[in-house]
């Protein structure tokens, strides 16, 4: 089960089709991965080796991607939106693939192919909270296909999905992300299509959905967000035939959830994992329905100490709790936590309060310095604005709509507009770079 054996029985079958509408059969795709790691094997890289990936989503990337799969390489996507410093330290020792130097590989001459065996992504975490750490797994170096090999698991997890010949796979977010990558190779393993989006748009996404006919997606809980406070004009696509909803990534509002499943129908499912590759949960739409806000019932030895999630004796940095039937619920990551005059404030559940006021488009919620409480909860938004560009809410009426729906002391102290906050492309707020434009001139930073 991989990318050559998908090409050889359904060479003309669609495997990716790009934002701007190109499209590229599995036998183009697979031809042009050979080629590249018959390249990469003439410069000497052999199996073990590594290459870094530093390219726009698209075939390309993907092609690219598949060369080190089928040379049991270690291929790490890499962040274009991280700092120089975060980006050599993901690079160091790796061959670098850019767009010019993917086109010089496919202009190389080769004259043979090498032994195929299975690679594997080298990921980082981290890079939201502090400098990337690499996360290296073992390669099984066994033949492409090889069972043991975890790549080839998580493709056949994913089959039990209805992923397959005859699916088409929307992926929103960036290929340099753990879950999109993953998601996507194993598409690709299992002969499905992908819709491979150079961007996430909400209004964007409902009509690929629409156009493609789109069977299975992944978004983030930010994604749906967006996808709600579409005018319904935008929102009235035909969504019929979205058989499955994959979310990750960060845990999604009731209220969000909720009206998701209404406009999507029952079929959303969440799972909770890490890049670590070390505790997992999954559940589906009517065991949450059953258990609002719950991320699944783990497996194994999980634990939590002072409030912090174990699998084992590791974490992956949340705050959480495990009610009476073992359900995990999520609070917060602990790097967030705001401590104010002793008592500690997860900001993630004002966040989940704000972010439902019809004109708040996004919203962090962070801890600045205060002299005499250490920290106060400052809500820092950004709002909807009316057709001329003003904003259409004020301050007053955020505090008055918080402080109806949570305990005062969960509430903000103050309110900051901005135009923009600091999301990289998946979603994912970069609450670090917030949190220093307010502590950088304080001897007590907190970074």
């Amino acid at each position: 089960m991989d990318l050559g054996e998908q090409a050889r029985r359904r060479p003309d079958a669609i495997a990716v089709i790009e934002s701007g509408g190109r499209t590229v059969p599995y036998a183009e795709l697979d031809a042009r991965s050979r080629h590249i790691a018959a390249a990469l094997a003439a410069t000497g890289m052999r199996p073990g080796d590594a290459i870094a990936i530093r390219m726009p989503n698209g075939a390309a990337f993907l092609e690219v991607a598949w060369a080190a799969q089928r040379s049991g390489l270690y291929y790490t996507p890499v962040n274009t939106h991280l700092l120089p410093a975060e980006i050599d330290a993901m690079v160091e020792g790796k061959r670098v693939v850019t767009e010019e130097v993917y086109e010089r590989l496919l202009a190389t001459p080769v004259t043979r192919e090498p032994e195929e065996c299975e690679g594997r992504e080298l990921l980082y975490s981290g890079g939201t909270t502090g400098m990337p750490k690499a996360v290296r797994k073992q390669l099984t170096a066994g033949p492409m296909g090889d069972p043991a090999a975890q790549c080839v698991q998580v493709a056949m997890g994913l089959a039990h999905y209805g992923l397959g010949p005859g699916s088409v796979y929307l992926s929103p977010a960036p290929l340099y992300h753990a879950a999109p990558l993953v998601y996507c190779m194993s598409v690709l393993r299992l002969g499905g299509t992908l819709v491979v989006m150079d961007r996430f748009d909400a209004a964007g996404s409902l009509e690929l959905i629409e156009r493609h006919r789109i069977t299975h997606a992944q978004f983030v809980p930010t994604m749906f967000v967006r996808m709600l406070k579409l005018p319904a004009a935008e929102r009235a696509r035909d969504l019929s035939s979205l058989r499955l909803v994959f979310h990750s990534a960060a845990p999604c509002p009731v209220e969000v959830k909720r009206r998701m499943l209404d406009w999507f129908g029952p079929i959303i499912h969440e799972y909770y994992s890490g890049t670590e590759g070390y505790g997992h949960t999954a559940i589906g739409p009517q065991e949450w329905l059953d258990h609002p806000g719950s991320v699944g019932r783990p497996g194994g030895d999980v634990r939590i100490v002072d409030g912090v999630v174990y699998f084992g004796d590791r974490t992956l940095g949340d705050v959480g709790f495990l009610d009476d039937e073992g359900y995990l619920y999520l609070t917060d990551r602990v790097a967030h936590m705001i401590v104010s005059g002793g008592v500690n404030i997860y900001p993630q559940e004002t966040e989940n309060v704000l972010v439902m006021h019809p004109r708040v488009t996004d919203v962090a919620v962070i801890g600045v310095p205060d002299p005499e409480m250490g920290e106060r909860v400052l809500a820092v938004i950004e709002p909807t604005a009316d057709a001329t560009g003003t904003a259409e809410v004020t301050k007053e009426e955020l505090l008055a709509y918080c402080r109806e729906r949570l305990a005062p002391y969960k509430c903000p102290r103050d309110i900051d507009f901005v135009d923009l906050l600091p999301r990289d492309p998946s979603g994912k707020l970069r609450k670090g770079l917030l949190r220093e434009a307010y502590w950088q001139e304080h001897e007590t930073r907190i970074v």
